[in-house]
C-alpha cells in the first residue's frame, strides 16, 4: 500500500513563508497571521502582494526553501517505511495528485504563501503556479535537493516548455541537457510538456480546429478538447506566469 504525498510546494512554500515573516522578519504575530488567514486575507492585500512578491520559493533553487522540502519528503518517507509489516503490508512513499489538485480546490482555505481559498495549486512535485521564476533547469536542482531514493513508488516532476524553447536542432540539443542534466542530478521521474497557453486557450474556443492537441495531465496524455472546462482552465493555469 502506498501513501502518495499531495501539494508539497504548497506545503513548503507555507511553512517558508511563515518563516520569514514571523520569525525572520518579524512583521506580524503568528496569532494575528492566523486570523488573517481565516479572514481570506479580506483588507489585507499588500501584506498578500508583499508574500506573493518578496520570497524566493520552491522550484527557483534556493537552498533555504528547497531544503524544508527536502526534510519533509524525507520525514515523510521515513512514517510511511516505519508501519512495514505491522499489518503485513508494506508501505512504500511516493508523491502525487494526479488530477486531485482540482478536486482539492473547492475545500481549500486560504494559504500562508498568499493563495486565497479555493484555488487550484501545485502539482505532484512541481511548484505552486507561477512561482517558479528561475526556468526548467532551476525546478530540476529544488527537485533534486530531495533524497528520492526514499521515494520508491515515484515523485513524478512535470516541467512545462514554451515550443520556442525547443524548436531547430539547438532547441532539441537543448532539451537533450536538460533530460541529462536531470538524471545526473538524481532525478528519476520527469514529465516534459511543450506547450502555449495561448494555443490552448484557442483551443477553447475552436475546439473542432484542434482535435489532435494532447497535452500531459499528472501522468498521462490526454487529448486537450475531451477535458472539461475546469481541467483545461488548470492545466492552462499550470503553463502561464
Amino acid at each position: 500500500i502506498s501513501p502518495h504525498i499531495g501539494g508539497l510546494a504548497d506545503t513548503v512554500n507555507s511553512l517558508y513563508a511563515i518563516k520569514k515573516l514571523i520569525y525572520d522578519e518579524k512583521k506580524i504575530t503568528f496569532t494575528a497571521f492566523l486570523d488573517i488567514l481565516k479572514n481570506n486575507w479580506e483588507g489585507e492585500e499588500v501584506l498578500r502582494q508583499y508574500i506573493l512578491n518578496s520570497y524566493v520559493y520552491y522550484g527557483n533553487d534556493n537552498d533555504e526553501v528547497d531544503l524544508i522540502a527536502r526534510r519533509l519528503l524525507s520525514d515523510f518517507a521515513d512514517i510511511c517505511v516505519s508501519y512495514n509489516d505491522q499489518c503485513g503490508y508494506r508501505f512504500p512513499a511516493g508523491v502525487s495528485t494526479f488530477g486531485r489538485q482540482l478536486e482539492w480546490s473547492g475545500k481549500r482555505l486560504a494559504s500562508p504563501h498568499g493563495r486565497k481559498s479555493g484555488e487550484v495549486l501545485a502539482a505532484n512535485c512541481s511548484p505552486t503556479p507561477n512561482t517558479d521564476k528561475e526556468g526548467a533547469t532551476a525546478i530540476i536542482r529544488s527537485y533534486c535537493k530531495a533524497d528520492l531514493s526514499k521515494l520508491a513508488t515515484g515523485a513524478a516532476l512535470d516541467i512545462k516548455l514554451l515550443p520556442s524553447s525547443v524548436e531547430g536542432e539547438d532547441g532539441l540539443q537543448a532539451l537533450m541537457a536538460l533530460m541529462r542534466g536531470f538524471v545526473e542530478l538524481g532525478g528519476f521521474f520527469m514529465q516534459p510538456d511543450v506547450i502555449d497557453a495561448s494555443l490552448l486557450r484557442e483551443a477553447q474556443k475552436h475546439p473542432e480546429d484542434y482535435q489532435t492537441l494532447s497535452v500531459r495531465v499528472s501522468g498521462w496524455n490526454a487529448r486537450f478538447v475531451t477535458l472539461n472546462k475546469k481541467w483545461q482552465d488548470m492545466v492552462i493555469g499550470q503553463i502561464e506566469r
